[in-house]
């Protein structure tokens, strides 16, 4: 087994940081220096931007759980019954809420949900304690948090630089692979699903950017040309699939004579400024009516995508610190990550699972007056709120268990084997080595490994002098810690359904329900965050795609353009816009369609056909490009258009 220097490099941060939290903790005087241990282990990363974002994370959760819980003590102190269920309402809430925020920000409800349990659970019935066990686990949060800052910002500093330039360059070559497919005419759904790969991969930097701002190699303007960056490719993918589709649905023979045109933008795509394209005449003289109105639509496509690809070129220079127009650094400096919309449905049954967690394990603490009791509620609901929510979360919270059960071992091990024979701050520090160093290498390769070194720790009585727990209330403790994980296992099982497909499931429901807010409700502001939703959920089918029913299951690209498009024409139905007065029928079988999800009909085909006729005939451009869109979507392989007069 091949050991990389990567790998010793994070074992030693782990090692080095927990060593001088211990010591600063214990010469200070504080009872519980596992605690700055601990947050030394889980904090550890090899990206310094990681390590300052979760600390921060950390300190926020802690601090303010600290002050909920003094609050919630002094207010019922007397009423230690009332206490217990109100802990574990308010802590269900917090914990269930973490789920809004899908990036890392999120680890700081976490923390403070967790810390409320073990603070007001733990001293239920020794309130007066309680200020002090506040103030000391705070302490020793600052003190961990504090330690590994140090030792990675001065011993081993870790950017994610080369890996955000690794990424910028995979994108941008990857949307011009895409692009210059559909210039060619090849589009399909299998293409798509294989181009859209990149929606994943692109919407995924958004969970980094907390880890980003808080890397110092990477400076603001280089961190927001990549945020903007992102937003503009994002915004790209509808425009580049609709131009594929379009040029795919002309015949071979007229896509052979717009090909010039098509070549000279694959040319220039590193220009910092392209000309607009405009199809030749001759072109347009030998094409159908049809086909006259395809070329028109590929036409705004394609300076549309002009348009969009100088702004990707720009920002790659702002990265690179090279000179751009003033309005494109403005957009630059001013652009937000792309928004992952909370899954509220997931939110709620989370929050069920929790308290269902909480209330079984306080109900069997109550009924049998287990002295483990804390370790019992405690370990249960971190199980079911840190693993619950996976699309497997069975299989998760039973690796947990099983990374649990390693964890009793290795406590032992390291408790009653090697630590008696520490006679001496140098053995003890030799003995830690032995212990952390390999542990830490494991949680290089595996992230569940650090919850092994973590348990090991918290089951092992460190103090000053080391003392080791009696050999039967350290097994009781881990029996309780197993016990935890079970319930959390079954109160999982029983409040959410499992596998992927149900997931995937949930995402169609949800797309289907933004649809159909879209036609109440159809301004610029709401058609761009239902695209935003839209391509957020597409990007989550994609991440499940091992695991799907096949393409059916995937929201298409193509779907979306269409609901853009009938948006669009609401928007001019709305307008004082002068509009076919076929177009109202139109748009309510559009949304009889959807709500319904019955298959498409002649009968909409020749809607929208006549539409197409009498928006020709009015000279209406904008309405004729958006049907002309509209006919390409729903029906890419029915017969030409043709005019009644033709």
């Amino acid at each position: 087994m091949n050991i990389t220097r990567q790998q010793w490099l994070f074992a030693a941060k782990i090692y080095v940081s927990a060593m001088l939290a211990y010591f600063v903790a214990v010469e200070i005087g504080l009872t519980n220096p596992y605690w700055a241990m601990v947050t030394c282990c889980v904090l550890s990363n090899p990206l310094s931007g990681a390590v300052r974002a979760r600390a921060t994370y950390r300190f926020a959760g802690t601090l303010f759980a600290g002050l909920i819980s003094l609050l919630l003590s002094a207010w019922l102190a007397s009423e230690p019954f009332i206490l217990v269920i109100v802990t574990g309402l308010v802590a269900s809430t917090i914990l269930a809420l973490s789920f809004a925020d899908r990036t890392p920000r999120a680890y700081s409800l976490q923390l403070a949900g967790v810390t409320i349990m073990l603070v007001l659970v733990a001293y239920i019935g020794q309130p007066e304690h309680m200020f002090t066990m506040v103030v000391t686990r705070v302490v020793e949060i600052c003190i961990g948090i504090l330690s590994v800052t140090f030792v990675d910002t001065l011993f081993f500093p870790g950017t994610t630089q080369p890996m955000i330039q690794s990424r910028v360059d995979n994108w941008v070559r990857d949307l011009k692979t895409w692009r210059d497919d559909c210039l060619a005419g090849i589009t399909d759904h299998s293409t798509d699903a294989d181009r859209l790969a990149v929606l994943n991969d692109v919407s995924s930097l958004s969970l980094l950017v907390s880890t980003i701002k808080r890397d110092h190699a990477v400076n603001r303007q280089t961190r927001q040309a990549v945020i903007a960056l992102q937003s503009q490719i994002m915004k790209m993918i509808p425009t580049i699939s609709a131009l594929g589709h379009a040029i795919h649905n002309l015949s071979s023979e007229t896509r052979e004579r717009l090909l010039p045109s098509l070549e000279s933008l694959k040319t220039h795509s590193g220009a910092l400024e392209v000309q607009p394209i405009k199809i030749p005449s001759e072109v347009y003289h030998q094409s159908s009516p049809w086909e006259k109105l395809v070329l028109n639509r590929i036409q705004l496509l394609l300076n549309q995508h002009i348009q969009d690809w100088e702004y990707v070129t720009a920002f790659q220079r702002l990265m690179e610190d090279k000179p751009i127009h003033g309005f494109m650094r403005y957009a630059a400096m001013k652009a937000k990550a792309f928004p992952l919309p909370p899954d509220t449905g997931l939110m709620s049954r989370m929050f069920v699972g929790i308290l269902l967690t909480y209330s079984l394990l306080s109900a069997v603490w109550y009924l049998t007056g287990w002295t483990q009791g804390p370790n019992l509620v405690l370990l249960g609901v971190v199980a079911i709120s840190f693993f619950g929510a996976s699309d497997e979360p069975g299989i998760a919270i039973t690796q947990f268990g099983r990374f649990a059960f390693i964890s009793t071992f290795t406590a032992f091990i390291l408790g009653y084997l090697l630590l008696p024979m520490a006679n001496n701050q140098t053995s003890f520090l030799v003995i830690m080595a032995a212990f952390m160093l390999p542990m830490g290498i494991w949680a290089s390769r595996s992230p569940l490994a650090v919850l092994v070194l973590a348990l090991s720790l918290s089951n092992i009585n460190f103090q000053n002098h080391y003392s080791p727990f009696d050999i039967g209330f350290f097994l009781e403790s881990s029996v309780a810690t197993l016990t935890g994980i079970f319930v959390a296992f079954v109160a999982v099982a029983l409040c959410r359904r499992w596998g992927a497909q149900h997931a995937l499931h949930q995402l169609l429901k949800r797309e289907q329900k933004d649809q159909q807010a879209l036609t109440h409700r159809f301004d610029d502001v709401a058609i761009e965050n239902y695209v935003i939703r839209s391509l957020d959920r597409m990007a989550l089918q994609l991440s499940r795609l091992d695991a799907t029913l096949g393409k059916d299951s995937l929201i298409l690209l193509t779907q979306l353009r269409a609901n853009i498009i009938t948006a669009k024409l609401r928007q001019l139905m709305s307008s004082e816009h002068s509009m076919p007065s076929t177009l109202q029928p139109l748009l309510q079988n559009l949304s009889q369609h959807r709500d319904s999800q019955s298959q498409l009909t002649d009968e909409l085909l020749r809607q929208i056909d006549l539409n197409i006729q009498r928006a020709n005939h009015e000279n209406q451009t904008d309405v004729l490009h958006l049907l002309t869109g509209l006919r390409i979507a729903l029906y890419p392989t029915a017969p030409h258009w043709k005019p009644s007069y033709a």
